[in-house]
């Protein structure tokens, strides 16, 4: 390579060192980024992990064996400094158990013949069930926990049995096993353990795709009006005897039109594969016959799903477009431009994916997320998994009404004058 191509190089170097708006997107925003992520997210980490903590030490147990293999669990799990809570019922009672409104997360059913099986050295079953309220990551550490009360119990009672029988305990395979099943709302999860790795997999998966969404409607009109700013074109175009609005009125419907049709297919799609899947484990299984839970039904897709779906995809193409559009205003070119969208997307990150360590078992949080423009499209399958339609009517309606919003501010700057001095940076007069 010739000197000139490294003298063109140093250019290059100098020119991108002197823009202030590049300066902003490699060293400012990144270390803002950094900030949060180690500072919001890595809380709301610990938070989760504290959550998990809470949850394993208070359970609560029903006792249909009444034997002293069942008296004995119990014991192990209050030695282990855990908060067991027994609840009453009569053993002949075939009457469904009102499990919602048990106050743990955890709840351990003891059928008939427990301890009887276990002095027979035959395979005992312990029946868990593990209520579901925010689908967060850290909510799915509360499986581990179960599983970690029953087999600890098991090798406990092992080395008990073997000690009395005095035989070695290497003889002795597993005895006491758990049947481990989910509970959300009023719906039985057959593979809970499944159910949250397809759920985790949603929450990485779903907000990157959404990203990527919301990244190609900024840079579409983004990159459109910075071209014609740099071809000089816009200005004479709202300079002619023609309603500004209507310029920028059609330059906002098609953005909006392809990127609505963009987003919407995908997203479809997307969440249609991504409930599909969650389907598949939200079935009933042969343990709640065990104890007399035959009223419980699966899950079934709500047929306004797709409204839903449809809505919220549509508002947040409004809201992004219409956002893209009044910042590129500021952009003096394409290079401008992309840095403004660029400088969206750090924040937009974060935006997307807290929702994933939210705890949003209560309708205020729920709320709270619906009202987040970007977040709630995000979080809108988990929505529907957890049946709170009115919040996905909420999460809906919120992206319109920023869109609107931003689109009046929008409108008034563009039948303003100042809409041909606006600049991101002011250039230093020359001395």
């Amino acid at each position: 390579m010739n000197m000139a191509f490294w003298l063109f190089v140093i250019k290059e170097l100098k020119s991108l060192a002197r823009d202030p708006k590049m300066l902003i997107a490699m060293v400012v925003v990144p270390l803002v980024l950094m900030a949060i992520v180690y500072g919001v997210l890595g809380q709301a980490v610990v938070e989760q992990i504290k959550q998990v903590t809470k949850a394993g030490y208070s359970i609560s147990v029903i006792d249909m064996d009444r034997g002293v293999y069942a008296q004995k669990f119990v014991e192990y799990l209050r030695s282990l400094g855990v908060d067991v809570n027994l609840v009453e019922k009569d053993v002949e009672d075939k009457v469904g158990i009102d499990i919602q409104n048990i106050s743990t997360k955890i709840l351990f059913i003891i059928p008939r013949g427990f301890s009887e099986n276990i002095s027979k050295t035959i395979p005992a079953h312990i029946v868990t069930y593990v209520k579901i309220e925010s689908l967060t990551i850290g909510e799915g550490g509360i499986l581990d926990v179960a599983r970690t009360y029953v087999s600890q119990f098991n090798s406990a009672l092992l080395k008990s049995i073997a000690r009395e029988r005095n035989i070695p305990e290497q003889l002795l395979s597993g005895i006491v096993f758990s049947d481990i099943v989910g509970l959300l709302k009023e719906k039985i999860i057959k593979n809970p353990s499944i159910f949250f790795s397809i759920v985790t997999m949603g929450s990485v998966f779903i907000p990157m795709i959404v990203l990527l969404l919301v990244v190609f409607a900024a840079q579409l009109v983004a990159t459109s009006i910075a071209i014609e700013k740099e071809e000089k074109m816009f200005e004479t175009l709202l300079s002619l005897p023609i309603n500004r609005m209507s310029v920028i009125g059609a330059k906002l419907f098609t953005s909006i039109f392809i990127s609505s049709i963009y987003m919407l297919g995908y997203s479809l799609i997307l969440f249609q594969l991504f409930l599909n899947q969650i389907l598949r484990t939200t079935v009933l299984t042969p343990a709640e016959q065990m104890v007399g839970l035959d009223t419980l039904t699966s899950f079934t897709m709500p047929r306004e799903f797709t409204v839903y779906l449809v809505v919220n995809v549509v508002g947040l193409a409004i809201f992004i477009v219409s956002l893209s559009l009044l910042l590129s205003l500021f952009a003096e070119d394409v290079r401008t431009a992309q840095a403004i969208v660029g400088n969206i997307v750090g924040p937009t990150i974060i935006v997307i994916y807290l929702p994933m360590f939210i705890e949003a078992s209560t309708t205020e949080t729920r709320l709270a997320i619906a009202l987040i423009p970007i977040a709630n499209t995000a979080f809108l399958s988990k929505f529907i998994l957890l049946e709170d339609y009115t919040t996905s009517i909420a999460a809906a309606v919120s992206n319109i009404v920023y869109g609107l919003i931003v689109f009046v501010v929008l409108r008034k700057i563009v039948n303003s004058e100042t809409i041909f001095t606006l600049k991101l940076f002011r250039r230093k007069r020359a001395e």
